[in-house]
């Protein structure tokens, strides 16, 4: 087993093929900073090569699953020029599909709140694992944004009427909830999700690694493809959106603790 731990995520790598990312910024709900960006395309970089990784879960530290995107880092698109806000939209994308094309089995092991582009890690991963008391919900029109660079895997995942219900009520949803979507596959008590995991796990580790990853493929080939086309919509939907008066609004009346003018009195 080799433990790396870095400023944002802790990887277990090779434990009898299986690898376990953690998402350790607690402090920050494990949102999704330019740094941990970076750090876990590093990490999928080196498992997608690593021969003695049959299985991939993702996990957290902490109370929440992932908060999304980092909302310091939103604040600073709303203050960028298109070309900065393109290429950082466009690095959470690119790693998205990363995510969503690992070439082995990857899980979702969700024992904390999941919010925007944590229900996006959790729609691009082959299987979710949830834990009974953890909310959920898509809440980037509370901010006055959409979840954009999330959507095709949300989509995909749950279809395009739960789609548009989550988009756009950005109400809480639960993992039973999720678990009749298709977003999440099982649903247990907190002390049980180790147990149901390995139970998970284990087929993986008895078939034909080469037919596995052929066998994901092969689904994802035969799919509504996200290609880069797709991709790089979400990214130009995103950028647009942040030049918006609704998000300069929604995101400032966030960090100032008070309503956004949609919903002061006329």
């Amino acid at each position: 087993m080799t433990n790396i731990e870095k400023k944002t995520v802790i990887l277990n790598k090779n434990i009898n093929g299986i690898s376990e990312i953690i998402l350790n910024q607690p402090q920050r709900h494990n949102a999704l900073s330019p740094l941990m960006i970076e750090e876990l395309e590093v990490i999928f970089d080196d498992l997608t090569k690593d021969q003695n990784t049959k299985v991939l879960i993702i996990s957290s530290s902490g109370k929440s699953f992932c908060a999304g995107g980092d909302l310091d880092w939103m604040k600073e698109q709303i203050v960028s020029d298109r070309k900065t806000r393109i290429n950082e939209a466009t690095k959470l994308a690119n790693l998205l599909n990363k995510m969503f094309e690992f070439p082995k089995p990857l899980i979702a092991k969700v024992e904390g709140n999941a919010f925007g582009g944590g229900v996006g890690i959790i729609s691009v991963c082959d299987i979710a694992i949830a834990s009974e008391n953890v909310k959920m919900a898509l809440t980037e029109v509370k901010l006055g944004l959409i979840p954009a660079t999330i959507s095709p895997y949300v989509i995909s995942k749950v279809g395009a009427n739960n789609s548009v219900d989550l988009f756009i009520s950005a109400q809480m949803f639960s993992p039973q909830q999720a678990k009749s979507m298709g977003l999440i596959k099982s649903v247990v008590k907190a002390e049980d999700i180790n147990k149901e995991i390995q139970k998970e796990v284990n087929p993986f580790l008895v078939n034909a690694p080469k037919a596995v990853s052929a066998s994901k493929k092969l689904v994802r080939d035969l799919s509504t493809k996200i290609d880069q086309k797709t991709i790089n919509f979400t990214v130009e939907a995103l950028a647009d959106v942040w030049e918006n008066p609704e998000a300069i609004e929604g995101i400032n009346a966030f960090f100032e603790k008070r309503k956004p003018n949609w919903l002061k009195e006329k």
